[in-house]
């Protein structure tokens, strides 16, 4: 799989000088990030963007370890046969029309697997939107150069496989647009030929750039292989089935030409290999990026759970979440009560969640900064396993520094999880300065304590205990579509 990550010479077949195509688009991508051979083929001109362009690639004077096929579905089998003439070792096919399509497309695709099975090349796709390789600015991609040209990609440690051309797109869009994570790669896979998510995930669990695998799914090409390569992981897994209702399994037939297979086995695995559920995109997304910046812990004994609020109201409703992820409030030990109860107003009892507006309230004017001393407190008592943090953002009573609470966390070893709520420019801005320091911060309580369970060894969503006849059929191999 290195020759698709990492290639000696990439042609782009459908490359053109017409800045409004697809095949455009991909060239620029290819030409902004990577610093190999770049060849553009195209019968009809005989150069785009300042380099040579070829009639085939099998002409191409240079070495191809990679071919990036961008034409219409019709012309595919012939220029994938080009390409295996020439001895290029995989081709990544994004363009659309293949069984996803109905029988004519269907067709098409199978005359792709024959060409595999003859001549032994590796393809990807079709009917995808190729890879993005963020750390090392390779982007195979037609998406919109822009995003290169103007550095939105934000490296990080989460890579993405997608069983969805528009949706890795969008995917990355929304990471960029709103600064809510670092991205090593994205993947998309569509219909899955040849390459298929176990050929990616066996890549991906070698890979020192990743960290973190989701994956978006609409079918497992060899369900077993999957869950076996998940058990021997070191590194997290998050998986989103798309297909779970009889109606969504229907549509992922026209979507990528997938069966979709029985979702209730399937959850069941996943939970027995070890791997996250989500079940919707943001969810995927927030469980990555939380297992990217805090390690699991699947060791603790127990998973005692403090809260730092400046609203009993947001405490209360936390207390809710956490129960209900199958955490526990944690029982403060008497040290931590007399240290708190220094900084709390003589009316006001010490208790869990902790609620600091009184104190922040009875010192005003005074040089004390309540939430870090608190939470330095708090996080060294032997009695709490991880700390959920509210903060306010733009109200001056709240001081807190990143750097410092960064510190705090890493000195302690313990999960911090932060809720903000406030102006929208103040959190985006407050969202975008935490995430180089490695503190996962969210909007939303319940996602909050979604993600604190995850990183405490749990998490997984409760299922459905299979009946005999199910057991019977996942022994057999046969649930999976």
């Amino acid at each position: 799989m290195d020759f698709f990550f990492d290639p000696q010479g990439v042609a782009v077949v459908g490359a053109t000088p017409n800045p409004l195509k697809g095949g455009n688009a991909l060239l620029k991508n290819i030409l902004l990030g990577y610093r190999g051979g770049i060849y553009p083929v195209n019968p009809k001109y005989p150069e785009i963007e300042g380099l040579t362009c070829y009639p085939s690639v099998s002409v191409i004077p240079g070495p191809v370890d990679l071919a990036v096929v961008f034409i219409p579905a019709p012309l595919v089998p012939a220029a994938v046969e080009d390409c295996a003439v020439k001895g290029v070792r995989g081709v990544i096919i994004e363009s659309g029309g293949f069984a996803e399509t109905g029988p004519e497309g269907t067709r098409l695709q199978k005359a792709l697997a024959d060409i595999v099975a003859r001549t032994g090349i590796r393809l990807w796709g079709p009917n995808c939107m190729g890879l993005v390789d963020v750390v090392h600015g390779r982007i195979f991609s037609f998406m919109d150069p822009r995003a290169q040209e103007e550095k939105e990609f934000i490296p990080g440690t989460v890579s993405l496989v997608v069983q969805s051309g528009m949706l890795s797109a969008v995917f990355l869009i929304d990471i960029m647009s709103h600064a809510m994570m670092g991205v090593s790669k994205v993947c998309s896979v569509g219909n899955k030929v040849d390459v298929n998510e176990c050929d990616i995930l066996e890549y991906l669990l070698t890979d020192p750039d990743t960290r973190v695998i989701g994956f978006y799914l609409e079918s497992f090409s060899d369900g077993r292989r999957f869950m076996d390569l998940c058990r021997q992981s070191d590194k997290s897994i998050c998986v989103l089935k798309g297909g779970r209702s009889r109606k969504g399994a229907e549509a992922t037939l026209s979507h990528t030409a997938s069966l979709a297979g029985n979702q209730r086995i399937i959850s069941c695995a996943l939970r027995q290999a070890g791997v996250y559920e989500a079940w919707d995109f943001k969810q995927m997304m927030d469980f990555c990026r939380s297992l990217a910046l805090i390690k699991p812990s699947a060791n603790r004994s127990s998973r005692q759970v403090a809260i730092l609020t400046f609203s009993g109201g947001a405490g209360i409703v936390s207390t809710d979440f956490v129960e209900e992820q199958g955490l526990s409030m944690a029982e403060l030990s008497e040290s931590t009560r007399t240290s708190l109860k220094k900084l709390f107003p003589e009316w006001m009892p010490v208790a869990n969640p902790v609620d600091l507006w009184p104190a922040m309230e009875s010192h005003i004017g005074a040089d004390v900064d309540v939430y870090s001393r608190s939470l330095t407190v708090v996080l060294g008592d032997p009695e709490v396993d991880a700390v959920f943090l509210h903060i306010a953002v733009g109200t001056p009573r709240i001081r807190l520094n990143l750097s410092d609470l960064a510190v705090q966390i890493c000195t302690s070893g313990k999960p911090v999880i932060v809720w903000i709520i406030g102006r929208r420019d103040d959190v985006y801005e407050f969202q975008k300065q935490a995430l180089p320091y490695g503190i996962p911060v969210f909007t939303e309580l319940s996602r909050a304590a979604e993600c604190l369970a995850v990183v405490l060894g749990g998490g997984r969503r409760r299922h459905h205990r299979p009946g005999m006849t199910e057991r019977m059929n996942f022994r057999r191999g046969n649930v999976f579509g």
